[in-house]
């Protein structure tokens, strides 16, 4: 939330959202707790550590997977701090003690005891579970992109693993789509489902791949890729001189690194493929988060997942080990269509050009109008990147 002026986003965008999908006017106010007790708006709970907005008379069912994902911690010695937070944080009687704002909705919203909302990046979600379905609701003032290439893939995709899609209305910046509920498997202790899952979703996307492939010259993409970084870069206002002066230094050694000879192969890709965005439950695995979902070079997809740069602790080091063959999904990378991974002289090219389309991902998602500083992703990006150009020598 520091970021960006939460509570006044979610202000604007959900009144637009009630207003549109209801057919009548309706005000969300975001408050803190302390004041606005006796207001006449239906009041909803929030509590940003879980990432939820509740009512204080929510039914258990809702609850239940904030609980569970927030109580597994991905470091042990932390799940039984967590779960005793989750526990109390969701309690009828301690909810509100530690809520840190109230939102307020009026008229209210019907059955809203079994619903909660959701924040993220782009979007916000209310989930419904008298209704079984999740609505997606592009923030107001962020960039559009995001929802329109994930609503024009899901929609050309039907086979892939991603709950369907029961109403869309781009032009007002909404969807619903079947609720489902599942467990990201990098919260899973058996390591066995989790890589099952991984391969069973492979399937899927091998084939939109297959369809989606297409051949150009390697030095048009990566120049047209250059161009779009430079503009990126050009108007966003959040980036200081120290930041513009790493990046005139590496961009242009990067471009070099990737060379400009030959063909590269390019698909249509998930974008985000990493385990928190894949989960097993009800009729899963599915692959959720399409909001990245863009042509990239084949192999992208699989370097996201073997080099895990959704977490930027470690990088060059992951790096180094890419360049060795040495990853401990090589053996994905090996396999990924129709990337030619088992060449380890190619393997240099290959990761510069992976760095060039993280890195316009994470300008693309920092050109927000909402946002008052970076985030925190693509700073993490900047402090790895001359290390790792290091290593691609």
């Amino acid at each position: 939330m520091q970021r960006e002026p939460f509570g006044s986003i979610l202000e604007s965008t959900l009144t637009h959202f009630f207003t549109v999908r209801q057919g009548r006017v309706h005000h969300v106010t975001w408050c803190s707790r302390d004041i606005r007790q006796e207001a006449a708006g239906q009041k909803w709970l929030c509590n940003p550590y879980l990432n939820i907005i509740f009512r204080p008379d929510v039914e258990k069912e809702p609850l239940l997977p904030a609980r569970y994902e927030f109580s597994r911690s991905t470091r042990p010695w932390r799940t039984p701090l967590n779960y005793v937070y989750s526990l109390l944080a969701t309690n009828r009687l301690s909810s509100r003690l530690l809520a840190t704002a109230i939102v307020e909705i009026e008229p209210p919203l019907a059955n809203a005891e079994q619903m909660i909302i959701i924040g993220g990046n782009h979007h916000l979600r209310l989930l419904d579970y008298g209704l079984n379905r999740c609505f997606v609701v592009a923030k107001c003032g962020a960039p559009t992109v995001f929802l329109t290439n994930e609503l024009a893939v899901r929609h050309r995709f039907s086979y892939l693993p991603i709950p369907d899609i029961l109403e869309s209305d781009a032009d007002n910046g909404w969807y619903s789509e079947r609720l489902i509920l599942g467990t990201p498997i990098n919260r899973l202790r058996n390591r066995q489902i989790a890589a099952r899952a991984i391969q069973q979703v492979m399937d899927p996307l091998f084939t939109m791949y297959t369809e989606t492939q297409e051949l150009c010259p390697r030095d048009w993409y990566r120049t047209e890729l250059m161009d779009r970084i430079a503009g990126l870069i050009k108007k966003n206002t959040l980036l200081d001189g120290s930041t513009r002066d790493l990046l005139a230094n590496a961009l242009p050694r990067l471009f070099a690194k990737v060379g400009g000879h030959g063909i590269i192969a390019t698909t249509q890709a998930h974008g985000d493929f990493q385990p928190a965005n894949i989960l097993v439950g009800e009729g899963g695995p599915w692959l959720i988060d399409w909001e990245y979902t863009c042509r990239r070079q084949a192999g992208y997809d699989a370097l996201v997942l073997g080099l895990r740069t959704r977490q930027p602790i470690g990088l060059p080091l992951r790096v180094k080990q890419a360049l060795d063959g040495m990853l401990p999904d090589d053996g994905i990378l090996a396999g990924w269509p129709p990337t030619d991974w088992k060449d380890g002289s190619k393997r240099p090219a290959n990761l510069a050009l992976f760095l060039l389309e993280e890195l316009e991902g994470k300008l693309l998602e920092n050109d927000n109008r909402n946002f008052t500083s970076l985030e925190q992703g693509l700073r993490l990006f900047m402090d790895n990147l001359l290390p790792v150009l290091e290593l691609l020598h």
